[in-house]
């Protein structure tokens, strides 16, 4: 069985040294209310892999089915998550 490398010996053995971060995803919490007030509970995520996805908290909206649901979502709510980091 082999030993978990410590950071110690990473650091003997290498010079580190982060050159840049990037984000490669993101998750958004939204409510979606429609007009006979039904509200469904999300989180919208997307990640440079595997693109846009969705999670339904509770009950799934019909036009969620549809082509490009989830980046129009993104696309509504892209001016309000800037005021939310």
């Amino acid at each position: 069985m082999t030993t978990e490398v410590t950071r110690e010996e990473m650091q003997r053995e290498f010079q580190i040294v982060c050159t840049k971060t990037a984000p490669t995803g993101f998750v958004k919490h939204l409510t979606i209310t429609d007009r006979d007030g039904i509200v469904y509970g999300c989180r919208l995520y997307w990640d440079e892999h595997d693109g846009y996805g969705i999670y339904w908290d509770n009950g799934i909206p019909p036009m969620s089915e549809r082509p490009e649901f989830e980046y129009i979502l993104d696309s509504i709510t892209e001016d309000s998550n800037a005021n939310n980091r």
